[in-house]
C-alpha cells in the first residue's frame, strides 16, 4: 500500500491568484495516478479516468455531463481507495471544486478560463504594435507556426500552434500575448513593423472630430 501523504500535494491556498482549479485538480489527479499503489481499481483505473476527464475540460472538449461524473469518481475514491496517495489527492479535488464552482461551470458550459490558462480557452497572437521583427520567436518555435522576417511583423498559424508558450516567454519585447474569445485584429500578411493600423483615421488611436452643424 502506498503511504504517502495527504501534505505531499501543493495545497491550492498557496497558489497565486492566477492559477486555475481546473488546471490545479488535474495536476493533483497526476500525481496520484503516478505515484499511487495500483493495487485496488480506484487506485488505478480511477485517478486515470478523472485526469482524463479534467484534461479533456483543459483542451475545451469538455461534456454536458462532466462535472456530474467527476465528482462521483472523486467521491468513490475518497472514500473507498485503498491507498492514501489516490484518496487525499481526491479529497482535495473535490474541496478545490465546491470552493470554485463557478470556475468549473464556466470551463464546461462556455469552455473558457477566467485566467487564460486552460489551452482550450485561448489563442496567442502577435500585438502588431509592439513586434519589432527580431525573429526570436521564429527560431523557438518547435511547430514552425510562425511566420515573418526581419523587420516585419510576425503573424501565428492557430492551427499549427499547439500552444506550448514557447514564444511567449522567449519574445524580448513582450509581443506575444494571449486572447480570450475577442481576439485584437492582425495582419493576415506579412507587413513591415510599425505600419499596421496607422492608415489615416484608422488604427491610428485617434478620434475624428464631429463637425458642428
Amino acid at each position: 500500500m502506498c503511504t504517502q501523504s495527504y501534505a505531499t500535494f501543493e495545497p491550492w491556498q498557496g497558489l497565486t491568484s492566477g492559477a486555475c482549479p481546473v488546471n490545479y485538480c488535474m495536476t493533483i489527479m497526476k500525481q496520484a495516478k503516478e505515484t499511487s499503489c495500483g493495487q485496488c481499481v480506484l487506485c488505478r483505473e480511477g485517478t486515470w479516468q478523472v485526469f482524463e476527464i479534467t484534461k479533456s475540460i483543459i483542451e475545451g472538449k469538455a461534456e454536458s455531463d462532466d462535472y456530474t461524473l467527476l465528482t462521483d469518481l472523486l467521491e468513490l475514491i475518497r472514500d473507498h481507495a485503498g491507498c492514501e496517495m489516490a484518496s487525499s489527492g481526491a479529497a482535495i479535488c473535490l474541496e478545490v471544486i465546491a470552493q470554485t464552482h463557478d470556475e468549473w461551470d464556466l470551463h464546461i458550459r462556455r469552455k473558457r478560463c477566467t485566467n487564460l490558462v486552460c489551452k482550450g480557452s485561448f489563442t496567442i497572437y502577435v500585438d502588431p504594435s509592439t513586434c519589432t521583427g527580431c525573429g526570436q520567436c521564429i527560431a523557438k518555435c518547435p511547430e514552425g507556426a510562425i511566420t515573418g522576417g526581419r523587420d516585419l511583423i510576425h503573424i501565428i498559424d492557430p492551427v499549427k500552434c499547439s500552444k506550448t508558450l514557447a514564444c511567449i516567454f522567449i519574445c524580448p519585447v513582450g509581443a506575444i500575448k494571449k486572447a480570450g474569445p475577442l481576439k485584437p485584429k492582425v495582419p493576415e500578411t506579412l507587413v513591415p513593423v510599425g505600419s499596421f493600423g496607422n492608415a489615416p483615421g484608422e488604427g491610428d488611436g485617434k478620434r475624428r472630430r464631429r463637425r458642428r452643424e
